[in-house]
Order: C-alpha cells, then structure tokens, then sequence
C-alpha cells in the first residue's frame, strides 16, 4: 500500500458535541482516557489523535479495536477507513477510484461526501467528479437504495474513504455523571438497567445481597464480569457482596409472611444505601419493571422506597419482558443470566400487592438493626476487573434422580405439604448444616428447591463435608408436570 495511506478507525462522538465548551472539553478528555483504556484492555497497539468532531486511531489491527472502542459510551459512530493525503481535487478522486473500484464494480452505487476546511471545490464537486470516475465500472447510479456505498470525509488536506458506518452505543462518556450502586440479583433486569446508567455517564458499582451462599455469588460474578470486561472502560467497578442468610432467617421467622417481598426489598435498599455513602455514590439503580412481581407494584414500589433517602433510579420502569431480554442478548449479558436460580426461598406463597407503610414498619420493629449493620461492615469487595470469570458449579446438577438416592426437599413446609417428589423428606435449607451430622455419608443425596438455587447451594455444601450430593436442575417447576413424579 502506498506509504501516504494509512489504516486507521474513524471515531465519531455523540452527544458530547452539543455541549458548552468547557463540558464539551471534560466530556472530550474523558472518551479520549476511556478508548485508551479499552485498547489497552484488549492490548492493541496504538495511537491517537482528536480533532473537533472526530478521533483519529492508528493502529496496525483496525477491525479488533473498531470492534472494542464500540462499546465505549460517548462514541455515536465509527468506520475503518483509509487516510490519504492529497494537493489537488483530481489527486484525491483518482486515489479514491483506485481504493473504490473493487467496491462498486458491477453495482448500483452512492457517493457520500462530507468536507470540512477551506478548499477550491465544494462536497458536490467531489461527489459528482468521483460518481462520474466510478460510473464505468457499475450497474449506474441510485441514491436512495444503492447496492454499494462509498465515503468520503475531507478533513483539509486529508481525505478518509470507507464504505461503512458502523453505528455504536452513543450517550455520554463513562465518569461524566458521577457514580451509583446498583442492585443487583444476577437475573437478566438489573444488568441491563445498570448498562443503561452506564451509558448516559455515570459509573456504576455494584451490591449483591447475597440469600444462597457462594455458587449464588458465582452466578452472578459471572454475569457482572461481562459489564466490567466489555462495557467499563475509564474506572474499576467493585461488587460489594453481603451475606443476607442471617437477616432473611430472622424475617422469615419473625414477620408477616405475606410482607417478606416487601421487607427484603426494604432491607437491600438500606444496604445499597449505606454501601452508597461510603463510596460517594449519589444514587440507587434497580432493575424493577412496573407491575411484573407482586414487589413491583406501584404501591408496594412507594413503600419500599420510603426506607431509604438516596434516590433510586429505574431505567427499566416501563419495558417490556421482551424489551428487556432483548437488550440483555445485544449488551452480552443474557446467556449468564439465565444460569443464576431464582431463590425461592425469599418469596412469599402469597404476597401482598397493597402493602401499607404502617404494617411493614410494624413489622420491622421485630428486626434488630445490628444484623444489617454487621452484614455491611463484614461485605466482601471485589474488584471485576481484575476478578478471573468464575467457575460455575454445573457439576453439581443432575437432570434426573439417580435410583437409590436420598432426596432431600428444601422448601418451606407449607409448599412440601401441597407437592412434593415421592419418599423425599423437608429439611428446611437454613436448618441443614446442624442435620449433616445425621446423614449417612455412604448415601447419595439429590437436593430440591422451585427453581434450584437452594439446591444448588446445598450441594455445595454438601460435597466440601464429604457427601456425595447433586442438586436437580431446574427445580421443583421443571419437572411438576412429568407423570408419576409428585403426589399430594
């Protein structure tokens, strides 16, 4: 290739081009450190250089770092262009017809042209000259459904031709709206309503309250490994764990079960507040859709929300499941998702829609403080950056009972009475680790929960004591509707 051309990615800001300009030169600075440490992060070679309007990244692998800078917020659009430089108009039209040709032979083709700079000739001279050098070599021209497009950005005495716009996430760049902790339970909503806050600036760390034990934390280490790692270029996101066994032990034992959805949404948002004022973070994210679980209501959304000053912010308000998986599948997240258990064990069979702030306050007053306050002191803080991927616990599953095995039910009591798998016995999850010394180890155990997340957990548990112990995949809601399965 002739050594005037060089191969490079065509970066095109978004929003942040319509700022003031003493934001608009903040916003600059900040995309500027946030591709470099994409780059970095992929460990692609590099240079680069801004201009009004437009980056300029020269590198010797232009597809891979178009693809990485991508996913960094604050960019609208990019292209992998060639950067030519030329004197006269009828220099740059025959490079272009040199770089073109291939591109058009045979097609109903467009000229783009965008010039910025002072020249002798105007964006429709160059269309024109470079339409008309083209032509010969096409099926003719269409301006409003070509076969082919070619571009062509004049920028003084350089000229970039591409054939592609290749359009990006947009919004503003990370770090340029302060920071917030989302909450975050591993399933496919909270992820995607974190992305979003991410998106228009602000930085996001993250709180997990943790109801299952370690494989539950894996899952979702998983799943935030993939916002860190592909979209969380400029800063170092943490994950603040915290054991919530012992609080939800005493709320399921002490309070109104038809209040507990309520009561541990309440409990979290305290958590994620506290977490929040220790990190300067201005603010609560949640993953909460209008109306889509009994905690959800809009009632029940206003009465968990009076338990915390910190504002909580909703991207997800008012989509739609689909809308929501469908995001999940383009940012990454959702295949992860989808291997985190719902944890049964901290609904209610029969939640209250309605709740009012009286009954739950009253409700509270059964709780000692100290149990969260400690929870929070004693969080684990991970760094996902520089966390390796976790290995998930698959192996502990099993997709069917093998014969002779011990099957343990998890579940509530209440919930075992109505179904339960045949010869299975209750043992209540939080009661299990005081049992284990009564069971025989020379047994195997298949352990059940509704969805498999207790199960999962158990078994964990379970094999670190020496036990030969498999959850069943899927849960209880797998296999209900097989014949022969359950009884009454």
């Amino acid at each position: 290739m002739d050594e005037q051309i060089r191969r490079i990615v065509l970066v095109r800001p978004g929003e942040l081009t319509i700022k003031g300009r003493k934001t608009r030169r903040l916003f600059e600075k900040l995309l500027l450190n946030n591709i470099k440490d994409s780059l970095d992060s992929a460990k692609i070679s590099f240079e680069i250089k801004a201009e009004p309007g437009r980056i300029y990244i020269y590198t010797d692998d232009a597809e891979k770092a178009a693809e990485q800078v991508c996913r960094v917020f604050g960019i609208k659009s990019l292209s992998t262009a060639l950067e030519v430089e030329f004197d006269t108009l009828d220099e740059l039209v025959k490079k272009a017809r040199d770089i073109f040709a291939e591109h058009v032979k045979g097609k109903k083709f467009a000229v783009r042209v965008r010039r910025r700079g002072s020249h002798s000739f105007t964006s429709m001279d160059v269309a024109k000259k470079l339409g008309n050098a083209l032509y010969p070599l096409s099926r003719g021209v269409d301006l409003k459904k070509p076969e082919a497009e070619v571009f062509v950005e004049i920028r003084e005495k350089r000229a970039y031709f591409f054939t592609e716009v290749k359009k990006c996430c947009g919004g503003l760049p990370l770090g340029s709206e302060g920071r917030v902790v989302a909450l975050v339970s591993g399933g496919i909503d909270s992820p995607v309503a974190a992305w979003y806050m991410m998106r228009r600036g602000a930085r996001v760390d993250y709180v997990f309250c943790n109801l299952a034990g370690e494989a539950a934390e894996a899952a979702v280490l998983s799943v935030l490994k993939v916002l860190a790692d592909k979209w969380s270029y400029g800063y170092r996101p943490k994950l603040y764990v915290v054991d919530f066994r012992e609080l939800l032990y005493e709320l399921r034992t002490k309070t109104e079960p038809s209040l507990l959805n309520v009561l541990l949404k309440r409990y979290m948002y305290r958590a994620a507040e506290m977490i929040a004022e220790k990190t300067g973070a201005e603010g609560i994210v949640t993953g909460e859709v209008l109306g889509q679980v009994a905690s959800q209501t809009l009632r029940n959304l206003y009465v968990s929300s009076l338990a915390v000053r910190a504002p909580i912010y909703r991207p997800l308000i008012g989509l739609d499941k689909d809308e929501i998986v469908a995001e999940a599948e383009r940012i990454g997240t959702y295949r992860f998702s989808l291997l985190v258990k719902e944890y049964c064990g901290a609904f209610a069979e029969h939640p209250k829609t309605h709740a009012s702030l009286d009954e739950v306050e009253r409700e509270e007053e059964k709780i000692s403080g100290e149990i969260l306050r400690k929870a929070v002191q004693s969080a684990k803080v991970i760094d996902l950056r520089s966390a390796a991927m976790p290995k998930l616990t698959e192996k502990y599953e099993v997709d069917e009972i093998p014969q002779n095995a011990v099957i343990l039910d998890l579940r509530p009591p209440s919930k075992y009475g109505r179904w339960h798998l045949k010869n299975s016995l209750n043992i209540d999850f939080m009661e299990l680790p005081l049992l284990l010394n009564k069971l025989d180890k020379n047994k195997t155990y298949v352990l059940v929960c509704d969805e498999g997340a207790l199960s999962l957990e158990a078994a964990r548990l379970m094999r670190e004591k020496g036990f030969k112990a498999y959850s069943l995949r899927g849960g209880i809601r797998r296999i209900q509707k097989k014949k022969g399965y359950f009884r009454r």
